[in-house]
């Protein structure tokens, strides 16, 4: 068992439209616990990434999401079980609150004063190994605290806050079982949930891949249900399906 605590301060300058100061103090710990020979629990409370490098500037022409390196210590030690399937984007988790955009279009606010781009966590926790049975388990739990952005009101000019984000709960939950010949089978789920009115999603996977006793031919495949709720005006569900044969050995391949 051990315990790694911080502490991290921080001054900012800003120049320029309204010179000022900004100062903060963060605190925090990490823990890790060895449960068994075969399973580890690492939990980092109240985080602090800011010490990690910063993502470069990208000019996104296309309509779909660009995805980002993971650089949070956190959540690229000892994951590789999370990410089966490919269901499972870390960056989502203390990414930028889903209500960030909405501030500037509000007809109440004449000025935006305050409006952080990435959500704070209030802990994660993942939970990961593999027994000598060669099942592998895997749980990450992670908690992002509400989030508001600071604003001037048009008519009155008084400062109020608005709420871009609120308290949200991201899971993982990964089982694995390896099999002879290279081959396995899992059973992935996640889910996302938020307090008060904003939507929820949830998706569960079955994932096989499976190879014969040569490992000269292989199949693969994924069987996906995602449903997403409390989302006006009507609940949403989506199913994703994948099947792979080729030959993985010898000297013609297809």
């Amino acid at each position: 068992l051990s315990f790694s605590p911080y502490l991290s301060t921080y001054v900012n300058h800003y120049p320029k439209a309204d010179p000022h100061f900004e100062a903060s103090v963060n605190g925090g710990m990490d823990v890790k616990y060895g449960i068994s020979p075969s399973y580890t629990l690492d939990m980092t409370l109240i985080p602090d990434f800011g010490q990690v490098a910063s993502d470069k500037t990208i000019l996104n022409l296309s309509p779909f999401e660009v995805k980002l390196a993971e650089n949070r210590p956190f959540f690229t030690e000892g994951t590789e079980l999370f990410f089966k399937g490919n269901l499972f984007y870390s960056r989502r988790i203390g990414g930028q609150p889903i209500h960030y955009y909405d501030v500037y279009g509000d007809p109440r606010v004449s000025k935006v004063i305050e409006n952080p781009t990435q959500s704070k966590l209030y802990n994660a926790t993942k939970i990961s190994g593999r027994n000598p049975k060669g099942l592998g388990i895997g749980v990450l739990n992670a908690i992002a605290r509400p989030m508001y952005a600071e604003v001037e009101d048009a008519t009155s000019h008084n400062k109020f806050k608005i709420r871009t984000s609120s308290l949200t709960n991201y899971n993982v939950l990964v089982f694995d079982q390896t099999l002879k010949n290279n081959s396995s089978v899992s059973l992935v789920n996640t889910n996302v949930w938020r307090s008060g009115d904003d939507y929820d999603a949830n998706v569960t996977a079955a994932v096989f891949d499976l190879n014969n006793k040569k490992n000269s031919y292989n199949i693969n495949g994924k069987f996906a249900v995602s449903d997403i709720t409390n989302k006006p005006p009507k609940d949403i569900t989506g199913y994703s399906h994948t099947l792979s044969f080729g030959k993985t050995g010898g000297r013609f391949n297809f």
